[in-house]
């Protein structure tokens, strides 16, 4: 009989992407992943595979949660100048009234890992990709992006490389001002 597990699958998955995006790829040994988990290696390759396969997981979980949330307030109610405020906003409150100074998960992965694996650099372009799909449709409620594609396609990658942006700048510690300032900018763009 197989002895039942002791551990939980998404409590591990979050103590791994925590120490990947903490450490990056390289940075993070198996020996700091099994301190973070409380797993042995064995149980860790049971689970994933290998570290590589513990790093995608962990991407994926990012995407699953974190992208997902994005979507989730860009999806409330209100003219599409609002929705964006509000992503940004809450980008901004989690940085500085919650202490997440973290950045974007994604980002790191863009630059640790995509350029040197097909399957990160998928994995990646894909979830910038949904990004960019909930920004457009936060666009579509307003005026002149509900009826003009091409504006929102254009206005839409406008927001999505301020998105990232500004999830660097928390990463790099820029003051709150400079935050705010940024995100209204940004918004008022639309």
């Amino acid at each position: 009989m197989a002895r039942p597990r002791e551990f939980e699958p998404e409590e591990a998955l979050q103590a791994i992407k925590d120490t990947f995006w903490r450490l990056g790829y390289e940075g993070a040994s198996m020996q700091e992943i099994e301190a973070a988990t409380g797993l042995k290696k064995q149980s860790l390759y049971r689970l994933f595979g290998d570290k590589r396969g513990m790093y995608l997981a962990a991407v994926e979980h990012y995407g699953r949660h974190e992208v997902t949330e994005a979507a989730a307030i860009l999806a409330q109610p209100g003219p599409a100048r609002d929705r964006i405020a509000r992503l940004f906003g809450a980008m901004i409150d989690a940085a500085v009234k919650g202490g997440d100074r973290r950045g974007c998960f994604l980002c790191n992965a863009s630059i640790d890992q995509a350029p040197s694996d097909e399957a990160t650099r998928k994995l990646v372009g894909y979830m910038m990709n949904e990004v960019r799909g909930a920004i457009e449709a936060a666009l579509a409620v307003s005026a002149p992006y509900d009826k003009d594609r091409k504006a929102r396609e254009a206005r839409a990658a406008h927001l999505m490389a301020a998105y990232f942006g500004l999830r660097v700048m928390i990463r790099a510690g820029m003051p709150p001002a400079l935050l705010k300032t940024a995100a209204k900018e940004a918004a008022a763009s639309v």
